[in-house]
């Protein structure tokens, strides 16, 4: 799917070739240059064949989200309904369920949108029948039991976005969280993306042992999720654009010039040659408050898969790491992204393809 926009680069980079400098790596375009008006078509690539959500209607999502005056039912609804508005069309099947809304031990996994190719006002009309108030004991077996048995049927890579405050009443049977997982995930090509709202130790040990399962499995805090809508759609798409340029002049802060930090083979350590490019985007994090980074990591095409989901995860986290660690940037502000081999930016057949690809590519929003 194409679409296009305009954007804001420096005059440096239309006239000139050469590659970026350390000193240019990371450049505050501003008034006082040439700018250039970028028409950019954008190609959305689709990262998953399927996507489900798992709603959590139990009666602990009633409590209110921490700093926010709405229950966390009504918060995930509401961002659900606010985000299908943008989600591209990309031909994916998807499924929307919820699960515990009795009061039974037995618990409950309701479908509300079967597994069928997405439709956006379809898909909006199943978010309008979940309910806005939750009852009865959290049943996260419920969840992860139906789920099992949608995913049996399907084909090609899944997302699971499941909201969850990681509590699980305890019943009779085998079966735990953490051994359904471990057996959905060694039966099917498929990610958790769980969106967690759990407060106590244990239940926060359980999501992160949840999402261990695999390499693109992942815990994101309700909070972030809900400010950060980079999050879902990292899990659905990545974009790749195109773009011609022509010139105006203009004496204002526009943009960002940010060049993609490389790394040596199997490394995600930051080669001393961009601390200057990241000095200067912390300190300009810093002076604007409003800013924020979206780190995405990415590895060439060397070696098993789940080895390289890993690694390119390492690689984004350096980058948070290293921003936190020196200046007083609130890690909410970076968001990480991690995609593997996916997306190469050069061939993975020679040294130097591999070297480009093994990167992350650095995103600054809400320049002012």
């Amino acid at each position: 799917m194409k679409k296009a926009f305009f954007a804001l680069i420096a005059l440096a980079c239309l006239v000139t070739v050469w590659p970026l400098t350390a000193a240019q790596a990371f450049e505050i375009v501003t008034r006082e240059m040439m700018e250039t008006e970028v028409v950019t078509e954008v190609d959305l690539i689709k990262n998953v064949d399927n996507f489900i959500i798992l709603f959590d209607t139990s009666g602990s999502a009633n409590q209110m989200v921490p700093g926010r005056t709405v229950t966390k039912i009504q918060a995930a609804k509401t961002f659900l309904k606010e985000r299908n508005a943008w989600l591209p069309e990309l031909g994916y099947r998807a499924g929307l369920y919820e699960y515990t809304n009795n009061m039974t031990l037995s618990g409950t996994f309701k479908e509300i949108y079967g597994m069928q190719t997405y439709d956006r006002y379809r898909f909006i009309a199943a978010i309008d029948q979940l309910p806005e108030k939750g009852q009865g004991p959290t049943m996260l077996q419920a969840g992860l039991h139906g789920l099992r048995k949608v995913v049996a049927g399907l084909s090609g890579k899944t997302a699971v976005i499941m909201f969850t405050d990681g509590t699980a009443t305890v019943t009779r049977g085998p079966k735990r969280p953490l051994q359904i997982v471990q057996e959905i995930a060694k039966d099917n090509d498929i990610c958790f993306y769980l969106i967690s709202s759990a407060v106590e130790a244990v239940d926060k040990q359980l999501m992160e042992a949840l999402s261990s399962v695999n390499a693109c499995s992942r815990v994101v805090p309700m909070q972030l999720f809900l400010d950060n809508p980079h999050y879902l759609g990292g899990a659905l798409f990545t974009v790749k654009t195109s773009s011609y340029e022509r010139l105006k002049p203009t004496t204002q802060v526009v943009g960002i010039i940010a060049e993609d930090i490389l790394f040596d083979f199997d490394s995600s350590v930051i080669n001393s040659d961009y601390n200057q490019k990241l000095d200067m985007l912390g300190d300009y994090l810093e002076k604007n408050m409003d800013a924020y980074v979206v780190a995405d990591g990415f590895s060439d095409s060397a070696g098993d898969e789940e080895y390289n989901l890993w690694l390119s995860e390492r690689r984004a986290a350096s980058v948070k790491d290293y921003l936190v660690n020196h200046f007083s940037v609130d890690g909410d502000r970076i968001v990480t992204l991690w995609y593997g081999a996916l997306n190469p930016v050069a061939d993975n057949t020679t040294d130097e393809g591999r070297q480009r690809n093994r990167r992350v590519e650095i995103a600054v929003g809400g320049v002012n």
